[in-house]
């Protein structure tokens, strides 16, 4: 949502100035949808006529001024309260409401109410905004904007091979990329971007598509990477008025006036090649016997094994195959591969948690071979990393955005239907009160008893409710994987300057808080790294 705004406020071309203007006509449409019952909004910033606070909401680093906004427009809650109280919960504002055209914004500010909200009232809370930019571009078939039964078809597909026992059947397969990743940084240590790509990228086809990608040029990759751009106009400024204002879909002379119709167009096409392409690959690798077990060669034996289904039954399941896995790739790679990245700039930063953590590692493998699965449970501190680097960099500090299927009250306020709720992921993983020091890197916080209630409260890093990642398992077994072979056979250091300062991890703008180029040094730790990797 945050993304949303930014792109709206930046790109605006005198064209889209002029829809813009064209939409005002949705003015007395939008002001009819105001509340006018007895249960008052949320508290927040007075908005602005007509564009509500569209303009007050911030183009970079949303989440600082939603704490601030929450700590000025807080309230006390309606019943009784002991005398010193107030002022306590005053500041906390726990929920802040703004508005875009007249659509209502809510950013959810405390753990409360998140999990009251997105986890305990999840039927309520599992929509997904953005409802006519899907219709517009077809895209009914993509799990990620899809609500209701179809959503719920999805994930129950995809949770079925990436969850729970079938989570372990891709072990092997992620075992072995971590070796790739580890015998690329040997051979060329300063592509680092490069091969992150290629392992997250391989990680996630091996495991949908059977498929090992060769390379940063591979073209599945490369289709795959047009997806993400094109998906970034599914926020642009023209889709969030058309939204505001339904019936705008419907005006093919507006669209084609403002060039839209083409981005449309293109948005179709790339994201229908994701979704056949690589589906028509791996059904390939199985007619010619090259297939590896996977979620697509799995779920069509599936198929073929139910012999009382009829053409239309056997194609309508095997559509359902195709759409989720296509969702896949682009679920798990952006993500993985930007935690990934700040943890190497944050083990560079932080020699003394990574001279730990190898000092973890060979006590359990004696320095004579390369960490498996089986050592999980004994190397809790890469555990621990990986939770830090996930909370230190909230990769979505305002996560997914959810949308509200009906009016709810929830602490005597209206949530009003249609509103888009944002939970502000970044203030929970920086809240003193739950991870003391909390700008600082220290793994150490989830060890041990101790670090229980963190370890908890992490879980939010994958969602909330009926929209939690059904590939979280998977994920998990990735980082975990990856992080402990790349510690055990490097080591890591910034490249300083001139003058011996060390670089500061920085990001780049948007939905997705992705690390800028970090200047570091790759080197192995010994040549017996070397022979075990590539013996």
């Amino acid at each position: 949502m945050s993304s949303t705004i930014s792109t709206f406020l930046t790109s605006l071309s005198s064209t889209d100035k002029a829809v813009l203007a064209a939409g005002g006509v949705w003015i007395v449409y939008l002001l009819s949808r105001s509340n006018g019952g007895p249960a008052p909004l949320p508290p927040g910033p007075r908005p602005l006529p007509l564009v509500g606070n569209m303009f007050q909401i911030p183009q970079k680093d949303e989440w600082p001024v939603y704490e601030a906004w929450a700590k000025k427009y807080g309230r006390p809650r309606r019943d009784s309260l002991p005398v010193n109280t107030f002022v306590t919960l005053a500041v906390l504002g726990p929920i802040t409401y703004l508005t875009m055209l007249g659509t209502p914004m809510i950013v959810l500010n405390s753990l409360k109410a998140i999990r009251e909200l997105l986890e305990e009232r999840s039927a309520t809370y599992s929509n997904r905004p953005l409802m006519a930019m899907k219709e517009l571009c077809d895209l009914d078939w993509v799990l990620t904007y899809i609500s209701g039964e179809p959503h719920r078809v999805r994930r129950a597909t995809v949770q079925r091979y990436f969850s729970g026992p079938a989570s372990v059947k891709h072990r092997h397969h992620q075992q072995e990329e971590s070796r790739v990743l580890a015998a690329n940084l040997l051979r060329r240590p300063d592509a680092l971007d490069d091969h992150i790509k290629q392992h997250t990228s391989s990680s996630i086809l091996l495991g949908t598509y059977g498929y090992r990608v060769s390379g940063t040029d591979d073209p599945i990759v490369h289709e795959m990477e047009r997806s993400f751009k094109q998906a970034e106009e599914l926020n642009g400024p023209l889709a969030f008025l058309i939204e505001i204002g339904p019936n705008l879909k419907n005006w093919p002379n507006l669209l084609s006036l403002s060039g839209f119709r083409k981005t449309v167009d293109e948005i179709k096409h790339v994201f229908n090649a994701c979704r056949v392409d690589p589906f028509k690959r791996s059904r390939n690798m199985i007619d010619d016997g090259t297939a590896v077990p996977c979620f697509v060669s799995t779920s069509l034996d599936t198929i073929s094994s139910e012999t009382s289904l009829s053409p239309i039954e056997v194609e309508k399941k095997e559509e359902l195959i195709m759409d989720c896995a296509s969702v896949m790739y682009a679920a798990a790679t952006d993500s993985t591969s930007c935690t990934l990245r700040c943890f190497f700039a944050l083990m560079a930063l932080h020699p003394e948690v990574m001279r730990r953590a190898q000092e973890g590692i060979d006590n359990v493998t004696e320095t004579e071979r390369l960490p498996t699965f089986d050592d999980w449970e004994r190397l809790p501190y890469i555990t621990a990393i990986i939770l830090e680097v996930l909370r230190y960099n909230t990769v979505t500090p305002l996560g997914l955005p959810h949308g509200v299927a009906k009016d709810d009250i929830y602490d005597g306020i209206l949530i009003p239907k249609g509103s888009m709720i944002c939970a502000n992921v970044w203030l929970i993983y920086h809240d003193p009160e739950i991870f003391p020091d909390p700008y600082s890197f220290k793994p150490e916080r989830f060890m041990g008893e101790n670090g229980a209630r963190g370890r908890e409260v992490m879980n939010m890093t994958w969602g909330f409710g009926r929209r939690t990642c059904p590939g979280k398992q998977f994920a998990e077994a990735v980082l975990f994987i990856t992080v402990s072979t790349v510690i055990t056979c490097f080591d890591i250091e910034p490249k300083r300057s001139s003058t011996g300062e060390a670089p500061t991890l920085t990001f780049y703008d948007g939905f997705i808080r992705r690390p800028k180029p970090f200047p570091m040094t790759i080197r192995p730790r010994s040549d017996k790294w070397a022979w075990l990797l590539d013996p």
